[in-house]
């Protein structure tokens, strides 16, 4: 157990992942940060409708759902200033082209490590 970041306590967090397994221990670290999940979801188009209507503070996004890339809602959390982190076995391969202010946490994610990028992309959504 680690102290939870300021900046990510009582925070919403949409989770995007298809793997049961990879939910359940984001849900476990959140919870240990002091925050409330929102999903999760399991597809891009549930996470596409959830990005766009959904309210929530941020989001962790699995970069491949089923085959299919979470771009299109990562596009829509962007335009609703909403900060999110990828979650990726691609490393930084996973970021599109033109997006390099976008962040990933490699898979298999460490708990401090994702945490602390939650809450890096967090404070710079403040400023």
């Amino acid at each position: 157990m680690f102290v939870a970041p300021p900046a990510l306590v009582g925070k919403r967090v949409l989770i995007v992942e298809d793997e049961l397994m990879v939910v359940l221990l984001i849900e476990d670290l959140l919870a240990d940060l002091g925050c409330s999940t929102v999903g999760p979801c399991g597809s891009v188009g549930k996470a596409l409708e959830a990005a766009q209507t959904g309210l929530f503070d941020l989001a962790v996004l699995d970069v491949n759902l089923g085959g299919e890339m979470v771009y299109p809602v990562a596009e829509a959390l962007a335009e609703r200033h909403i900060p999110f982190v990828f979650l990726s076995g691609y490393g930084d391969e996973a970021i599109p082209p033109g997006r390099s202010g976008w962040r990933v946490c490699a898979k298999p994610f460490k708990a401090n490590d994702l945490a602390e990028m939650l809450s890096a992309v967090v404070e710079a959504q403040r400023h």
